[in-house]
């Protein structure tokens, strides 16, 4: 349970870092190019209306300032065509890495005003009929971002590597007081239940004595339906503080196809003196590796509950089937339709809904029987969930 909690827990505590980090150098790294290419954009724009008196135009507040010693530097070319887009001149005055053949080819890509060709930025300016094509050098732009996302992303590992290592090492001191409690919850449940078991058996004993000499009456008989239901209770608690623990059960090859279809006979005569039918259809010769005991408890606890909660005039259904590369069992049987609750609910430890699972029942649970399958399952190797079906049905589905 320690290593399972102490996993839990890195692996929550660093997925939350995972994400603010990923936040933080996406925000930096999506704002840095924003800047950049605003930066681009201004630049494009002042070098494009050089021929003009000099100016900028408004200033970005978002972009750094530019001076004539900035543009100098630019690396661009531009291309001079006439209306019919045809090639007039070509300046590769700012730019050395062009030929005029690639910058004839660039000019030829161009659609519209603005827009962007490869690592160029271009922007076209009319001049009567014809017009002139500026294209800006992006590669220092891209470098610089590349550059920047790279030593953020660097620094970013370092620090998750080293929020790792400190989660991993003070993890134990973090989970050493849920455990304790745990620990505590456990003995108290497993104690209990070994300390209950024999005033029971007592109480049942002399039960069956009384009802024996003095004959059966409605108080041996309610003596006797509350004792069985503390039993099945406290064997319960003590599988799912049995689970709870590290160690593995040991498991073996079973024959799930026979050993459900052996427990289904004891089941059959219940249901049918509630009126209750029952069909099923088993695939022989399925075999899962399980711990035989408490996998035949699972079945137990599903066929009790179908039992328990499916009205008179209903019906149970158990399908045990291949699935693909697994085994897959559902038990349906009729259930009240409304109002209906999460199906998931019935799951939690002493959950009992106010329309079937109530103490006014002579069936009723105590809401723990469930929980126990759904621990079996997992403990198996398997998922236990449940679903609505119809309108008046609920399924429960193992698989494996």
């Amino acid at each position: 349970m320690k290593k399972t909690l102490r996993r839990k827990f890195i692996f929550f505590a660093m997925s939350a870092v995972t994400v603010l980090l990923a936040v933080l150098i996406g925000g930096i790294n999506l704002l840095n190019w924003v800047l950049l290419d605003r930066q681009s954009d201004q630049l494009l724009h002042t070098i494009a209306r050089r021929g003009e008196p000099f100016h900028q135009g408004a200033p970005d507040p978002f972009a750094p300032p530019l001076n004539e010693d900035t543009m100098r530097s630019t690396r661009f070319f531009l291309v001079h065509t006439d209306g019919d887009g045809n090639v007039l001149a070509v300046n590769l005055d700012q730019i050395s890495s062009v030929t005029e053949e690639e910058a004839v080819e660039y000019a030829a890509q161009v659609q519209d005003t603005t827009g962007r060709i490869a690592s160029y930025k271009y922007e076209v300016r009319p001049l009567g009929t014809e017009r002139v094509i500026l294209f800006l050098d992006l590669s220092d732009q891209i470098r610089s971002f590349v550059m920047v996302l790279s030593l953020s992303s660097a620094i970013a590992l370092f620090c998750w590597l080293l929020l790792l290592l400190f989660v991993i090492l003070f993890s134990g001191r973090v989970v050493r007081p849920v455990l304790a409690g745990m620990e505590k919850q456990k003995q108290f449940i497993t104690n209990a239940g070994h300390e209950l078991k024999t005033p029971l058996a007592i109480i049942q004993t002399n039960n069956d004595a009384a009802a024996l000499i003095h004959g059966e009456t409605k108080y041996t008989k309610n003596i006797r339906f509350q004792t069985q239901r503390l039993n099945a209770l406290m064997t319960n608690l003590l599988t799912l503080a049995k689970l709870d623990e590290e160690a593995r059960l040991p498991t073996e090859p079973v024959n799930i196809s026979t050993l459900i279809a052996t427990a289904l006979p004891g089941y059959a005569d219940a249901l049918a003196q509630k009126g209750i039918a029952l069909r099923q259809d088993i695939q022989p010769g399925l075999t899962l590796q399980v711990h035989r005991d408490t996998f035949s408890q699972m079945i137990s606890i599903l066929l009790d509950n179908a039992l328990k909660y499916t009205p008179q005039g209903g019906a149970v259904s158990l399908i045990v089937r291949r699935r693909g590369s697994g085994t897959e069992i559902l038990e349906e049987n009729t259930c009240i339709s409304s109002p209906r609750e999460d199906p998931e609910r019935f799951f939690e430890r002493f959950y009992r809904g106010d329309s079937a699972r109530t103490q006014q029942e002579t069936a009723a649970g105590f809401g723990i029987g469930l929980s126990a399958a759904r621990a079996i399952a997992e403990t198996c190797g398997g998922k236990l969930t449940a679903a609505y079906g119809s309108e008046d049905t609920i399924v429960f589905t193992a698989r494996f």
